[in-house]
């Protein structure tokens, strides 16, 4: 089992800014967002918590994270009283990461509309593409 990294580790790579996350999964942890406050480049530093018994980054951190920065890179397009909920999640795995390593993600939106939003993008550690993310929200109207 790789060593555990403590969780709130403020030596983000070059270029990056701590944000605090709020919630019940990862409240307190810091993620990291990208030059000049980009709210599609993120950074998540991966600890032991994180890890399942074979040591890599467990499947659900990984999804939870894509639900967090896809919707959170969502609404920061959005007027501030929008609420929203994730109409759809995917994931594609397409290798590990494990304890100490930087997570980056990157999102791109293709559609934020009136009802619905769809963005998708990437994890990478370093410069392998670790999964595929993409995400659907839908508008909550008032009514």
């Amino acid at each position: 089992m790789p060593p555990l990294v403590a969780p709130d580790d403020d030596s983000a790579p070059a270029g990056f800014t701590p944000r605090v996350l709020r919630g019940p999964f990862f409240g307190g942890r810091t993620v990291f967002t990208g030059n000049a406050g980009h709210t599609d480049h993120f950074t998540f530093r991966i600890t032991g918590d994180d890890c399942n018994r074979l040591g890599i980054t467990h499947g659900g951190v990984i999804a939870t994270l894509a639900d967090i920065f896809i919707v959170g890179f969502i609404a920061a397009q959005l007027p501030s009283d929008t609420r929203m909920v994730t109409a759809s999640l995917s994931v594609d795995y397409l290798g590990p990461s494990t304890a100490g390593d930087w997570l980056v993600g990157r999102i791109h939106a293709h559609r934020i509309g009136r009802r619905q939003c769809v963005a998708s993008g990437e994890f990478r550690v370093g410069d392998r593409t670790i999964a595929l993310i993409k995400a659907s929200c839908a508008i909550l109207s008032d009514a």
